[in-house]
């Protein structure tokens, strides 16, 4: 091989695979899948176990990695072990009648592919947990104590080494990357660190949290509410520079220790020096609310009792900076504090969603069940593309099942799994993985098919192919391409059931037939069901997520300016939750759309930009909802009709409707500040609340100059959608 050709090589596989996690994986994968089979040859040779160990092997070693910690990762196979007896005794009883066959195929296929939104846990063993079902109601009917049998031998094998041999070093992604962008701020502002540090870090960050098809995150409490560190962290990047920390003043030092509190949270493993974390996290927040409620006392002062209006207006620019960055950086410690406390619950509690610990909107904590009826409820009330998603796959999986009982197909298991894995969420994305898919699986046949030409299908030969072919499938399609990798998959598959029940490369024209029949009825459902994908919704959710902030700013404005209520609290609580479900809708949206595109989560991206503003639109009203006592209704009534009209102009800006004359918040807020001082203390009291309104008011016309970007996102879709026509996308399976 040339020397140019091999570098080009080696150079793909680093950039394809910089921690070498796939290449860790195939060859555990290698090593453990044949160990699995061999134990169940000489266990339980001659019977259908053998072909439930080996697929189960599979499945288990190549299609599943669990995040979290070893714990963690434990229970969760375990809870696919529970689900993959059940499913396969399931299958097994209903296979005889098709129809129930069918039926239950679609409940399964809506209620496993909906559930992932719930957690990354459930969304990595989505696949597993279909298969579970479809290998045995799509193959001859066997005895259920032998596939239980060699499902059981599978788990017996292969849970102990996805623990402990080569374990993943990548599953605490969010908690590694979010302390980095907490020190990186910290160390920008006590100025040792650069622009660049911050940037770099925050990208980490950010590409993370949207580099998976589903939010990576966790059922339980603490899980959920740790996500919202990341839009706080990035406001606060984007507004941190050289000058921040002479501009916080005697608030910087407390910040600081915030931020660096907050990294050693979510750094540390051990529960006690967690806990010990937390404690000094907790008195750090303490510090910089008493540090940051004496710095606005003063600045209002300054403010007030200014004699220059050119002077006073200086210091309320510092004075609303100082307010916003010290409110971002108390938040996100007080997220990263709640969810460290969530986590430190017993197992009990956590299971039952008690013994939370208090919070606010800002840092809000939902009890486990509660979160798992809102997500879910708010998904489908929604009619969001994940919603869309369940739908297609359980149709698109029950015509394939059905598919395999109304006419002779020889392995209806590899009907259904040809449908699984073609299809996509958009009718163009299945059509393009069925050409490579189709293209794929005939250069596998006819590696396949030469290979036991030459070498013959006897067992010792295929004994010593099977981790090669076992390593490729799992390797390839990670460091190359779809088509690659259906090529290495319809290898390992020929070697399998050649081993099973020696056939020759025969086979591998059943295989090719059945991926076709597959993919026909992947394009059926696909054309049929929401062809347009995401690309029809993304503009839409994004749309729906900024009205519903938009009016939740004004409601909590309002609530601020105008006097608190039982029914105001409630109508504010109320479209918080609103906001919230339409932000998560939104997340699904631009994920799905920017899997559909190949697009990797650039914050210059339209639709991704658009996405953040009402993402950052929500976060920042939660603060003003968390704002306990308004000022009483007769103080500073100019400063108060300033609030409500620049918040009423954020209803206007969906529809394009701005008000041009109107210049930002601070000045104008500022001087109707002036006009109504009375020169007591209670006054000074009374502007507090409403200058913390006034520092998200001004926050968000600066991340919302100009309408709302529905324009943009709707001209880039098109584009993109056009652009992808002519260039070959990777979309993984």
């Amino acid at each position: 091989m040339p020397a140019g050709l091999l570098h080009v090589m080696i150079e793909r596989l680093r950039t394809d695979d910089p921690e070498r996690d796939a290449l860790r994986r195939a060859v555990r994968a290698a090593i453990v899948v044949p160990l699995a089979a061999a134990v169940s040859f000489v266990v339980a040779g001659g019977s259908q176990a053998p072909l439930f160990t080996i697929v189960g092997a599979l499945w288990l070693m190549v299609l599943i990695d669990f995040p979290g910690n070893r714990q963690g990762r434990a229970l969760a196979h375990c809870g696919v072990g529970f689900n993959g007896a059940v499913l396969i005794t399931v299958g097994t009883l209903v296979a005889p009648l098709p129809w129930l066959a069918v039926a239950l195929m679609f409940v399964l296929g809506v209620a496993v592919t909906l559930a992932g939104v719930l957690s990354e846990t459930i969304a990595a063993g989505q696949r597993v947990t279909l298969l579970a079902y479809v290998l045995p109601v799509c193959t001859p009917i066997g005895p259920i104590g032998e596939r239980l049998l060699g499902w059981t031998i599978a788990l017996v094998v292969c849970m102990p080494a996805t623990l402990f041999f080569l374990p993943p070093r990548h599953h605490r992604e969010l908690r590694r990357h979010a302390p980095q962008v907490c020190g990186a701020l910290a160390d920008r502002l006590e100025g040792v660190g650069s622009a660049s540090q911050v940037s770099r870090a925050m990208k980490a960050l950010r590409v993370n949290f949207f580099d998976a098809d589903f939010r990576p995150v966790g059922l339980t409490a603490g899980s959920q509410a740790l996500v919202r560190v990341i839009d706080d962290l990035e406001w606060v990047t984007d507004r941190v520079d050289e000058n921040t920390g002479a501009a916080l003043m005697d608030t910087k030092r407390p910040a600081v220790k915030v931020l660096r509190c907050s990294a050693r949270v979510l750094d540390v493993v051990c529960v006690a020096e967690r806990a010990a974390a937390s404690v000094e996290l907790v008195v750090a927040l303490a510090q910089l609310r008493s540090a940051a409620r004496r710095r606005h006392h003063e600045d209002i002062v300054a403010v007030l009792n200014d004699c220059s209006d050119e002077s006073a207006l200086a210091v309320g620019r510092e004075l609303l900076l100082r307010r916003t960055l010290t409110t971002a950086i108390g938040l996100t410690g007080r997220v990263i504090a709640a969810a460290a406390g969530a986590d430190a619950r017993p197992g009990w509690a956590r299971a039952l969603g008690l013994r939370l610990p208090p919070s606010g909107a800002a840092d809000r904590l939902l009890p486990e069940a509660v979160a798992v009826r809102a997500i879910t409820t708010g998904f489908l009330s929604t009619r969001s593309v994940a919603a869309r998603n369940a739908v297609r796959t359980g149709v698109g999986l029950a015509l394939a099942v059905a598919a395999t009982h109304l006419f002779p197909v020889q392995h209806g298991f590899w009907v259904v799994l040809g449908a699984i894995v073609v299809m996509g969420s958009s009718a163009l994305t299945t059509g393009t993985k069925v050409v490579r898919a189709v293209a794929g699986t005939a250069i596998g046949v006819t590696l396949g098919a030469t290979l036991i030409a030459v070498a013959g299908v006897e067992p010792a030969v295929l004994w010593t192919l099977l981790p090669i072919a076992i390593f490729a499938a799992a390797y390839v399609p990670r460091v190359a391409s779809f088509a690659a990798g259906q090529a290495a998959f319809t290898m390992t598959v020929l070697i399998i059931l050649n081993l099973i029940a020696p056939m020759g490369w025969q086979l591998g024209l059943v295989r090719i037939e059945d991926i076709t029949a597959g993919a026909a009825v992947a394009v059926v459902v696909s054309v049929l069901l929401w062809p347009r994908g995401a690309t029809g919704s993304v503009s839409a959710a994004i749309d729906a997520a900024f009205d519903l902030g938009s009016r939740y700013l004004r409601a909590a404005a309002f609530r601020v300016t105008r006097g608190a209520s039982e029914e105001t609290d409630v109508h504010v609580t109320a479209l918080s939750h609103d906001a919230l479900v339409a932000d998560r809708t939104a997340d699904d949206a631009v994920r799905q759309y920017l899997s559909e595109s190949g697009s990797d989560a650039d914050p210059r991206d339209p639709v991704v930009r658009a996405a953040g503003r009402a993402v950052r639109l929500r976060s920042a009203v939660d603060t003003i909802a968390d704002i306990k006592t308004p000022p009483p209704l007769s103080a500073f009534p100019r400063a108060r009709a300033v609030l409500e009209a620049h918040a009423d102009s954020f209803l206007a800006r969906p529809a394009g409707v701005t008000d041009q004359t109107r210049g930002p918040i601070g000045d104008e807020f500022v001087l109707a500040l002036r006009a109504a001082f009375t020169g007591d203390e209670a006054a000074v009291n009374a502007a507090q609340p409403l200058v913390a309104v006034a520092a998200i008011l001004s926050e968000l016309e600066l991340i919302c100059p100009s309408p709302i970007t529905a324009a943009e996102v709707r001209c880039e879709v098109p584009v993109r959608r056009a652009r992808r026509r002519w260039c070959v996308v990777q979309l993984w399976s």
